[in-house]
């Protein structure tokens, strides 16, 4: 295969106790493994110093480039993950007083001892130095980790807000506050003035780093690949990350750069709870990214040994990373004091296994760009607007994925999208409140009549606030607090899903508020919310022919936990079949669809511990008679079906197919 799927070993090593046997054992790993590229960790966690001395990195990097000449005969590359630039957090080391370092002062006037303030010259002249010093080997990739930041680990939290960064917000806003004057009003109600000169010197320090790094680098080796690791999109935004210009920056002529997404289980957690933090961390962060950066997201096994994870769970976030057509994968497998290959792990038996399947679904993959479904849009400067009642730092981090996380989970084909002011028309779109926020009253207006849109309630507060209600025919919209004596439940009067009549779903428990809506024209209400003596209140679930309203907030604690029941995604697809051509599939309990723009192939992937008997979806003006199934086996040989697909009278095809648990299906269909 002219492009296959590439693993990156990260390893720790320690030259003190690498002796031959652990020498041979990575010798065989990559072999067997089918490993392509080595990134060892530099200063990493147990053995770091925080920031080390240039004669110490020297030291360092001697040590790898005498370990890898091995790796390097088996022509396998030598990539280098340093584990520090700013550092994660303390861990009662202090700055080097060798160095000219200054530390990071967090919102609440805590002065590190090892964070390093990202403004301070000393600082970026000294990380780009040591940056250099690690090109001096010409790796193949050499990576930034994700302390390349300045929200920190709990409880320092964000940075920087010491005496230099202070004068530097004061000198925007022409003005002298203090400290805990300034993170106040930073904090308070939406787009502010105090809040964007934060924002914007955090991103111009960080462009500027990047650039020196980029700089240095690549004259002393054009060829090595620098790449970007980090961790939740939302905790980006709230230091302003601009993505794809960050990459940019450190992008060399010839050498564009490269990215590692989170993929988000260290340790193995439901599958159906990673159905969600999937889409709302490594789909987001691919989607900000864009097209031009190849990705690589990280598989790792904390605290490194299958009590982390099974063998099957890690197999399926392997397969799984086909879902953002990702070009390899990091593998953090292995503990980082420097054991080296622990073989009764039986990794490499794993990753020899999966390497033809993953080449498969690679060179078959459907891009982001070219999915088909829902479109779910998402602002990078989301932070810049997110409204905070309560005046936290949490409350600026603001979600955009719910639609994302709830469509996807349902088995609804999705597109998400990075938006630049791009014209949106004649579409599916899903919309969250935060999204619409950055928007102006224009582009709101030119969305909500070009598409048909899903709104959530925090889209219709925003739309009460910038008084354009008239977009959804609505007069008056009312927030009414979740437990606060009033709604219980939303029922679905003279409805029937999923075999019960009139069902219903709570507004109480594990949900955020409800927003009343008073409608001027006449609109289909799906639903309508009860309090606990079965009065009716008003409507909840509404649509019309140009819009579907779920008139529920995030939950700061829940998210929208509420929503995930079958009663919600019976009423969401039969809309969808009746009114709508938006592929999905049926029946299919924690499944996912993404299928290409053109509907000729999809991926279906079971985040679940059941198997699901036979492959049920919807397709609209598609004619399907029969689809070829790639899949792996249970001897985890790939396999190849072609089966008929049956269509029913309500439009749905059904082929006879079983979809194991967390397995990941390729389904191209024939006409």
């Amino acid at each position: 295969m002219s492009n296959p799927y590439r693993y990156t070993l990260r390893l720790a090593i320690d030259k003190t106790i690498y002796d031959a046997d652990k020498k041979q054992r990575l010798i065989d790993f990559v072999k067997k493994a089918h490993i392509s590229d080595v990134a060892f960790f530099i200063n990493q966690e147990e053995l770091s110093d925080a920031h080390i001395t240039p004669t110490k990195a020297k030291e360092l990097i001697a040590s790898v480039d005498e370990v890898s000449q091995p790796l390097k005969e088996l022509g396998i590359t030598i990539s280098l993950n340093p584990w520090t630039t700013m550092n994660h957090s303390d861990r009662g080391i202090h700055i080097n007083p060798e160095l000219d370092i200054k530390p990071m002062v967090n919102y609440q006037g805590t002065k590190s001892i090892s964070m390093a303030c990202p403004g301070y010259a000393g600082w970026a002249d000294y990380i780009s130095d040591i940056y250099a010093i690690w090109a001096s080997i010409h790796p193949n990739e050499l990576w930034l980790e994700d302390d390349f930041r300045h929200y920190k680990n709990a409880p320092f939290k964000l940075g920087c807000f010491c005496e230099d960064h202070m004068k530097r917000y004061n000198d925007i806003l022409s003005m002298n506050l203090s400290r805990q004057e300034f993170v106040e009003r930073m904090f308070t109600g939406g787009e502010n003035k105090y809040r964007n000169a934060y924002l914007q010197v955090a991103r111009a320090e960080i462009l500027h780093v990047a650039h020196m790094i980029e700089q240095k680098v690549h004259e002393i080796s054009p060829t090595t690949t620098l790449g970007l690791m980090s961790s939740w999109p939302e905790v980006h935004a709230l230091e302003g990350r601009d993505w794809q210009r960050l990459l940019d920056e450190l992008s060399g002529e010839n050498t564009p750069a490269v990215s590692r997404p989170h993929l988000p289980a260290y340790n193995e957690v439901s599958p159906q709870q990673y159905a969600r933090d999937f889409e709302k961390y490594t789909v987001a962060t691919r989607t900000e990214i864009g097209p031009n950066h190849k990705i690589y997201p990280e598989m790792e096994s904390f605290l490194y040994s299958p009590y982390a994870k099974s063998t099957k769970f890690t197999q399926f976030q392997l397969d799984t990373t086909s879902l953002v057509h990702a070009n390899g994968v990091l593998l953090n497998m292995f503990s980082m004091m420097g054991d080296g290959i622990n073989p009764t792990y039986h990794y490499d038996e794993l990753l020899n296994h999966d390497k033809e399947y993953l080449d498969f679904l690679f060179e078959n993959g459907i891009d982001i760009e070219h999915r088909g479904g829902v479109v779910v849009p998402m602002n990078q400067d989301v932070a810049k607007t997110k409204i905070d009642e309560e005046g936290t730092l949490e409350g600026l981090m603001a979600s955009q994925t719910q639609w994302l996380e709830l469509l996807s989970t349902m088995g609804i084909a999705t597109q998400p999208l990075n938006y630049i002011d791009q014209e949106i028309k004649n579409k599916c779109v899903a919309i969250t409140g935060n999204f619409l926020n950055t928007l102006s009253d224009e582009q709101i207006t030119k969305v909500l009549t070009r598409n048909f849109v899903l709104l959530d309630g925090d889209a219709l507060v925003i739309l009460n606030n910038r008084h354009l209600l008239n977009l959804i025919n609505a007069t008056n919209v009312e927030v009414i607090k979740n437990r606060s004596g009033k709604q219980s439940f939303e029922q679905f009067d003279g409805e029937t899903i999923s075999g019960i009549n009139n069902p219903r779903l709570t507004m109480l428990t594990h949900t955020g508020n409800y927003v009343k809506v008073d409608y001027k024209t006449p609109v289909h209400v799906h639903s309508s919310a009860y309090d606990r003596f079965e009065n009716q209140l008003g409507p909840v679930t509404v649509s019309d022919d140009k819009f579907y309203i779920l008139p529920m907030t995030d939950s700061p604690k829940y998210g929208w936990q509420a929503q995930y029941t079958d009663i919600r995604e019976g009423d969401l697809k039969h809309f969808f079949e009746e009114q709508l051509s938006v592929p999905h599939l049926v029946n299919m309990y924690n499944c996912k669809m993404v299928i290409d723009e053109n509907q000729s192939k999809m991926i279906i992937s079971n985040w679940s511990i059941d198997d699901i008997d036979g492959i049920n979806f919807f397709l609209k003006d598609r004619n399907v008679k029969k689809v070829s199934i790639t899949y792996r086996d249970s001897n985890n040989q790939l396999q190849n079906e072609v089966l008929d697909a049956t269509l029913d009278s309500k439009g749905i095809y059904h082929v006879d197919f079983t979809v194991k648990e967390l397995a990941v299906i390729h389904v191209q269909f024939l006409d």
